[in-house]
């Protein structure tokens, strides 16, 4: 098989990131496939049958330290958040310059260091605050190179903290802070506070010098605040943080807590702690698609999420040696994370004629879900009679968590009674920006964002010339019923524009009841959404139980690459577009646009 035959004849722009991202030295197709499988032959097929495909850094990285290239498996790490001292706050900066000459992706939280005027006892006699700093670590992750693209970054900080209102600020300057994504923790007592109205303390306690700096704030102007900005600038994304500490396998072991999340927020991480990635295509598991009889394959769903655990763990331990840092080696030594995800959940749900935030949709949903995390952790378990547990497993504190309760059939609990896990953290559901684009299917959870794009070609002229492409799923399904006008599609072929938010939050819901890290996802809302219901959106949201929400709004300051507004304003604003996946910076070239973090890309040539 070649690459061409495996993913399309007609998918050049898959074809170009596979050559360009993943293809190393040259190497054909079948050269590849070993590589990157390490010649597990089971992953192989399930790879070369598109159910299954590791993360970005795997699939380009896999097998070339052997060539003595300095590299990692990793996409995400947590840098240990910096502490209140001007040598912790470097040494931070140079943790994110290795990481990235790597090529992982960093988060850190500058939630410990001191709020702007705290008193200090040298020259400068009162401190420029936590953010001042900010853009130190955009600097650094602007300066260093990986392979033609740049570092990913996420800064976040504790919504207690007195600089929070200049944190929730500092990207409406569109020229600051350019290298990375931003968002705020917010707890339990902060959303109490805005239902009922109430002040909210803002307090930090410089420990050099016991000052205690505080500040009372409207709980629903500060929150407010988060909201307009969103809605406005598309971040800060925001983090339900007591939500993203206990659903999850340790959250009754009390050593262990997070530090911060990754750039794309789909994996919370203690201090020094790093993730792999990997990700099963349900498209591919729908048999008779398109049709009554359609039907989704869940004993070989089962059958390739027990594998991808598997091969995850066989990449973790060949990895081991190459993370930049000792910490990071220490830590994935210690807690052994790993990142399952899906990707292709839009397709699924048109193939299966479902219609994406409704009944049927979220029931099927819940129990892919269910099956999924149920089969990852038996196949942990399995592992850990193989080879032994995670060094910190304690299996009596796991098995009475509510994630594991809500998880596990009779039989799962059994294996992990015997035996304990191999890992202390399974799932997560990653953007698969790039990857999704490449083979040509819907990424993560998100739903298709539009049926159609216009692309732009120049006329032997020189004049504007523009041209319907159609989704690939939109596309497969005009050409089996030889459908000529589009409005004649079934009425499940919803987008993200016409979902209504309340059912893209009840999808990103029912996955996060059954994911044990979390998800990286957006929710994409038309221009004319107004910033109360923004506001109203992040309500619900919290309600729901999701640990995150980052949104972006067409036509929003930040605008997007995937704009339905007019042709001249969309040429216009070409130099100023943000990612629709995960709302960071894009780099546009000659017609085509990539994310500097998740790796979305796409062409409008």
């Amino acid at each position: 098989m070649t690459v061409r035959e495996w993913l399309g004849e007609d998918n050049q722009l898959g074809l170009d990131i596979w050559t360009k991202k993943y293809c190393v030295d040259g190497e054909d197709f079948s050269s590849w496939l070993t590589r990157v499988s390490g010649g597990n032959k089971e992953i192989a097929q399930y790879i070369k049958d598109k159910k299954f495909l590791f993360g970005g850094r795997i699939l380009s990285n896999r097998g070339l330290h052997e060539l003595g290239r300095k590299v990692t498996y990793s996409n995400c790490y947590v840098i240990a958040p910096p502490e209140d001292e001007i040598e912790s706050i470097f040494d931070c900066a140079k943790k994110l310059a290795r990481t990235y000459s790597y090529g992982g992706g960093c988060g850190i939280d500058i939630s410990k260091l001191s709020p702007r005027g705290a008193k200090i006892n040298n020259a400068a006699k009162e401190t420029s605050g936590s953010v001042s700093f900010m853009e130190l670590y955009s600097l650094v992750t602007a300066l260093i190179g990986q392979n033609g693209r740049r570092g990913a970054l996420m800064i976040s900080i504790d919504c207690s903290h007195p600089d929070v209102m200049e944190f929730i600020e500092i990207k409406t300057d569109l020229e600051k802070v350019t290298k990375a994504n931003v968002s705020v923790r917010i707890y339990q007592d902060l959303m109490d506070a805005v239902k009922k109205g109430e002040d909210y303390l803002l307090r930090y306690i410089r420990e050099a010098t016991g000052e205690v700096i505080e500040k009372r704030v409207s709980a629903r102007a500060l929150f407010k605040k988060i909201t307009d900005t969103s809605w406005d600038y598309a971040e800060p994304g925001v983090l339900f943080w007591d939500r993203i500490s206990k659903w999850n396998l340790l959250s009754n072991t009390k050593e262990f807590s997070y530090a911060g999340v990754n750039p794309c927020a789909e994996e919370p991480l203690p201090a020094g702690g790093s993730c792999l990635l990997g990700s099963v295509n349900l498209s591919a598991f729908v048999k008779n698609p398109f049709t009554k009889e359609a039907f989704f394959d869940f004993s070989e769903f089962q059958k390739c999420v027990q594998a991808s655990v598997k091969a995850l763990n066989e990449v973790l331990e060949e990895g081991l040696p190459l993370h930049p840092l000792p910490e990071q080696r220490e830590s994935v030594e210690q807690w052994r994370q790993i990142g399952l995800g899906i990707m292709g959940l839009a397709d699924a749900l048109i193939k299966l004629g479902f219609t994406y935030g409704e009944k049927e949709a979220i029931e099927i949903c819940d129990k892919i879900g269910f099956i999924m995390a149920d089969s990852a952790i038996a196949a942990s378990a399995v592992l850990a009679g193989e080879k032994g547990s995670f060094p910190k497993c304690n299996k009596e504190e796991i098995m009475e968590t509510p994630y594991f309760q809500k998880n596990t059939t009779e039989k799962t609990r059994e294996l992990v009674k015997k035996y304990g896990l191999r890992n202390s953290q399974l799932l997560t559901i990653a953007p698969t920006g790039t990857l999704s684009t490449m083979l040509g299917i819907s990424g993560g959870i998100e739903p298709v964002y539009a049926n159609y794009y216009e692309r732009k070609t120049e006329s032997l002229h020189g004049e504007d010339v523009y041209y319907r492409v159609y989704t690939k799923i939109v596309e497969d399904y005009r050409k089996l019923y030889n459908i000529q006008d589009d409005a004649s599609l079934p009425s499940y072929f919803v987008t993200a524009m016409t979902l209504k938010y309340a059912q893209r939050i009840d999808m990103q819901a029912i996955w996060q009841t059954h994911v044990d890290a979390s998800i990286s996802s957006t929710v994409n809302l038309p221009h004319d959404f107004t910033k109360e219901e923004t506001e109203k959106l992040y309500l619900y949201a919290y309600e729901k139980g999701l640990k995150g929400i980052t949104i972006y709004r067409d036509g929003c300051k930040r605008s997007g690459v995937l704009t339905t507004t007019d042709k001249k304003e969309k040429k216009e604003k070409s130099h100023n577009i943000s990612c629709p996946e995960c709302g960071s910076e894009v780099i546009s070239t000659e017609g085509c646009d990539s994310c500097k973090n998740c790796g979305w890309s796409k062409c409008q040539l």
